[in-house]
């Protein structure tokens, strides 16, 4: 495989990569609440300052950029221009304890998950799931801080990183939305944090960022681990595929402040 490239640097706690129609790379510096764009040379634009904590972005077929925001404790919506706006901020009369990550379902609404506070001993993070109006309900609870999650092929399960169990679940998706039946994807080694964002190629394999460990920890559809790629630093924070044929893996890398680029085992599955 070849040598990691290094597309940009001095950015606070970068994290959430995703690529517009256009194919221009969108990340956040968690650290001094922007969204930025980066271009193929490295060079870095603010498209708006959140005042929060943004992190995870996913863009809707309303051509929006949808970003949890654990600051604001909200998810927004951001144009192309950098107009922001809370699309909610609660469900059922109470306040989100701070969205992490999103990805958009076939239907056009999203899943996203909430875990701030959540802990091995005090199991509260949720995954939500919400309509492009806004209409949230919750459709998984009692986890040990829900991170990363990421839609199949076809739909039909729904893959989310447990940071602090270091565990990858799969979801059943039941036709209305809701999740079902739950099952044990795959164990991620000792050591570090755990995994924290995560992104699938298309023969199913599935590529999560360990936190603390150093590594993007690739395994296959059956949950068995199939190569540990460098990660450029000691705290990755999330993946995202892009480049011409789509199997340049971008990472962004909390400890160096940077965003490399290395080839994938495959290309990446395109969003919904």
């Amino acid at each position: 495989m070849a040598e990691a490239r290094l597309l940009a640097v001095g950015i606070d706690f970068p994290e959430g990569p995703v690529f517009d129609g256009e194919g221009r790379l969108h990340v956040v510096a968690m650290g001094s609440g922007d969204v930025l764009r980066v271009d193929g040379t490295g060079a870095v634009e603010m498209l708006v300052h959140t005042g929060g904590a943004p992190n995870g972005l996913a863009f809707g077929p309303d051509g929006l950029l949808y970003v949890c925001d654990a600051g604001l404790r909200a998810i927004l919506t951001v144009d192309a221009s950098g107009r922001a706006r809370v699309l909610t901020d609660g469900w059922e009369g109470g306040a989100f304890a701070g969205p992490n990550d999103l990805c958009f379902d076939p239907q056009g609404d999203f899943y996203f998950t909430d875990p701030v506070g959540s802990s091995v001993e005090s199991p509260v993070g949720r995954v939500f799931h919400c309509t492009c109006a806004g209409e949230v309900r919750g459709v998984a609870g009692s986890l040990a801080f829900p991170n990363g999650l990421a839609l199949s092929s076809d739909g039909r399960a729904l893959f989310v990183v447990e940071t602090l169990t270091r565990q990858v679940w799969a979801y059943e998706v039941l036709p209305d939305g809701r999740l079902g039946h739950r099952f044990l994807f795959c164990e991620m080694r000792d050591g570090g944090v755990g995994g924290d964002g995560l992104a699938l190629d298309v023969d199913g394999n599935v590529y999560v960022a360990h936190f603390g460990l150093g590594t993007i920890d690739v395994f296959d559809p059956d949950g068995r681990a199939l190569a540990e790629l460098p990660a450029g630093g000691a705290n990755p924070t999330n993946v995202a595929f892009g480049g011409a044929d789509g199997q340049d893996l971008f990472i962004t890398e909390a400890e160096t402040g940077t965003i490399t680029v290395q080839r994938a085992l495959r290309p990446g599955l395109k969003l919904f």
